[in-house]
């Protein structure tokens, strides 16, 4: 806790300091206009303020200096409302797992599961199988066959199994508890170094495709879903170019079709130096 304290005081005020102290500036120079009109309309007020000038700057530069840390400090949680909907969208730094709600994960188009070169332990799409399925290839494998039955898909020779690949955008829908797990095919294969790598192209359609699923089966229940497309099956483009197509892609789906009342973006904890999410929140809050 004290870590992620001086983490967003630190970052805050190396982004913000200048505005932080025209801030501050501005507060003081509010009060003292006020302190102007005070004195001159009241002498007992004049006459405290020549007897505790001291007391009165000593209490202007707190203020000020309350006001920029306060400003400068580097949120960790933010919040807005989609435009023209009921929907509202969250961005926070944190752990998806941990959020009690149905998830949205980008996997591969073969849907893999098998732990190790094929789908890294590190990535969210292992992190599923590790936490849900305890890292047990045959219980997702069955369980993803079972969501994906009856969906067009392409035969593949690859030496590992299995050999279907599916579209962009297709998505799995795998019951998670008394939750459900949206796991949408977002990324190409290599079939030699099975390296998985996407496009912005791609995560948009797989964006579309998920959220299709989401409206037809999440029964509108609050979404969470991690910075899809920033970890080894990636885009290549910047965090905070990626979390703003993120978001742009749920706010387009929510004003064209409908979200759920509640979606959280949750990003990872080591992107907290390169994402500015106050800013996203400033950018749709003016619209």
């Amino acid at each position: 806790m004290a870590n992620h304290l001086i983490k967003s005081l630190t970052v805050g005020f190396q982004r913000r300091w200048r505005a932080g102290l025209t801030q501050a500036f501005g507060v003081a120079g509010a009060i003292w206009l006020v302190t102007e009109i005070v004195t001159r309309v009241s002498s007992s007020a004049d006459d405290w303020l020549t007897a505790n000038g001291d007391v009165y700057l000593g209490g202007v530069l707190l203020v000020g200096a309350v006001w920029f840390v306060a400003y400068s400090y580097e949120q960790r949680k933010v919040k807005f409302q989609v435009p023209t909907t009921d929907s509202y969208i969250t961005i926070k730094f944190g752990n998806l797992f941990e959020e009690r709600s149905d998830w949205l994960i980008g996997v591969n188009e073969f849907f893999d599961g098998r732990l190790g070169q094929v789908v890294a332990k590190t990535t969210v799409h292992g992190q599923f199988i590790t936490n849900v399925f305890h890292g047990d290839e045959t219980r997702f494998r069955d369980a993803v066959t079972a969501a994906l039955a009856g969906v067009p898909n392409t035969h593949t020779a690859r030496v590992n199994l299995p050999a279907h690949s599916y579209k962009i955008g297709t998505t799995a829908v795998v019951a998670n508890g008394s939750q459900k797990a949206f796991l949408v095919a977002m990324s190409r294969t290599d079939l030699i170094t099975h390296k998985a790598a996407s496009t912005v192209p791609m995560l948009w359609c797989a964006m579309k495709g998920a959220l299709e699923s989401v409206k037809n089966y999440g029964n509108g229940e609050p979404l969470a879903l991690p910075l899809i497309g920033n970890g080894l099956s990636c885009v290549n483009i910047e965090p905070q170019h990626l979390l703003r197509l993120i978001t742009l892609a749920l706010v387009d789906f929510g004003r064209k079709d409908s979200l759920p009342k509640q979606v959280t973006i949750v990003v990872p904890e080591g992107c907290f130096e390169q994402l500015d999410i106050r800013e996203i929140r400033r950018d749709w809050m003016k619209r």
